[in-house]
């Protein structure tokens, strides 16, 4: 009896030592989450009225009234669901039945089914088939779990120009293009216009943007109506001395939007686009440091992308919305403004960046990510994005994640030299591209 209870203390002492071993926390050092440590340019970009303008034509093109997707072309999410079921919030495997209602309820046999012209009249999720339950892969696999539900496309804001070009089944969804991004939205938060409201949004000439998120929107009662969020346009249609008059479209209870006037603080909004600088970029941003990350827009959230398009759209930027689409937008100057560093090895590729990188307006892509360069500190290179987490090894076959899940500061070697990281696949090494929101030159002749 002495003999088995010695074997099984030792054995005891083993398991729980992996155990301990299993649960022990990856600790990384970040540097100081302060971008102010980082502008060393306070030159303003001048000659920005050609971005605006730019900016404004993307963002009413849903009004020219053409339909830009084909039946095939929005039916990607229901294909993928037949091949790969997923699961759902219980994490509990779909049946073909569920998808086959989806199927019934999405109606795209007859899409397009209509052409109206509509604005968000609430900030909405929108999605990639009409539900709001979400679609997981393996929830057992790092990457494939929670956060990630593949039903959601993206997160679209109050006041957003739209077309809409189906109803579902039942008339509880609205698939809708934007300028940007296309999708799924509850016929609740949009309204439809007619052609006078339409030309005479278009006739506004000045927009206003946010300097703070989240900073409310209220009635000539003090009431709440909606947050105004970095990267949302607002129509300016008069001032006072302290005060910028705008107007919100509210749906009516037959789904058509009116025009709402409303009176917001100067202090906290300003003319779009603000004036672009790494100090200007710099302050915006800050104020988004340790925002949680949120797949596809998930609780009002921003991804790497999303993230990215709200503070470089304040700044009259046009971004699209995937990572991969931002990368490589811009096709007819590519040449000049995008560099393939995919061959490169890791030192040339710190060279390269060094060399044709502007700090605050060089975006880094990488495979199903996209980061903004900040500038370098004693030769490594610092960028800021919204990130999930870092590839790890839990063992020797199964992969994990570090979580970040925020908007944060690192360098593009966080976790070098960290125990369970997957050295080989740190940010740097897997970097393909780099593309300049404007040409060097310009900035360098300044």
């Amino acid at each position: 009896m002495h003999k088995r209870f010695l074997v099984f203390f030792v054995f005891a002492l083993v398991f729980l030592g992996c155990a301990k071993k299993d649960l022990e926390p990856i600790s990384l050092v970040l540097p100081k989450q302060d971008l102010r440590e980082f502008v060393k340019d306070f030159e303003v970009l001048e000659n920005m009225e050609s971005k605006k303008q730019e900016y404004l034509k993307h963002f009413f093109s849903p009004w020219e009234k053409k339909v830009r997707l084909k039946a095939k072309d929005v039916q990607w999410g229901l294909q993928a669901a037949y091949a790969k079921q997923g699961f759902g919030e219980n994490l509990e495997p779909y049946s073909i039945n569920e998808i086959k209602a989806l199927e019934l309820e999405a109606n795209f046999k007859t899409f397009p089914s209509v052409k109206k012209p509509a604005i968000i009249t609430r900030s909405t999720n929108l999605r990639v088939l009409p539900t709001n339950k979400p679609r997981f892969l393996n929830p057992k696999l790092a990457g494939e779990g929670f956060p990630f539900d593949y039903w959601q496309n993206s997160y679209i804001y109050l006041g957003t120009p739209v077309l809409i070009t189906h109803y579902s089944h039942s008339k509880a969804w609205a698939y809708v293009e934007s300028g940007f991004v296309s999708g799924w939205v509850n016929v609740l938060d949009v309204g439809i216009l007619d052609n006078r409201q339409i030309k005479n949004f278009k006739n506004i000439k000045d927009f206003l943007v946010v300097k703070q998120d989240y900073t409310p929107l209220k009635n000539t009662h003090k009431e709440f109506l909606e947050n105004a969020r970095i990267g949302m346009l607002l129509p300016l249609v008069g001032s006072t001395k302290t005060e910028y008059e705008t107007e919100i479209y509210v749906r009516d209870k037959r789904g058509y939007a009116h025009a709402q006037r409303i009176a917001l603080e100067q202090k906290n909004f300003a003319k779009f686009p603000m004036e672009f600088s790494s100090a200007n970029v710099a302050t915006l941003a800050q104020g988004l440091m340790g925002e949680k990350y949120g797949w596809g827009g998930m609780f009002g959230n921003r991804d790497c992308s999303m993230f990215l398009r709200d503070v470089l759209g304040n700044f009259g930027f046009y971004l699209l919305r995937n990572s991969q689409a931002q990368m490589h937008q811009n096709r007819e100057q590519k040449s000049i403004l995008y560099k393939d560093i995919s061959k490169q090895n890791p030192q040339e590729k710190k060279d390269s960046i060094k060399k044709y990188g502007i700090p605050f307006a060089t975006l880094l892509g990488m495979k199903g990510h996209i980061m903004l360069y900040l500038g370098e500190k004693n030769g490594e290179i610092y960028v800021l994005h919204d990130i999930w987490g870092l590839r790890t090894l839990q063992n020797e076959t199964q992969e994990g994640r570090k979580v970040l899940g925020k908007i944060v500061i690192t360098s593009l070697e966080v976790g070098k030299g960290t125990k369970d990281i997957k050295q080989d696949e740190l940010l740097l090494y897997r970097l393909y591209g780099m593309r300049n929101l404007f040409s060097k030159e310009l900035q360098e002749s300044k």
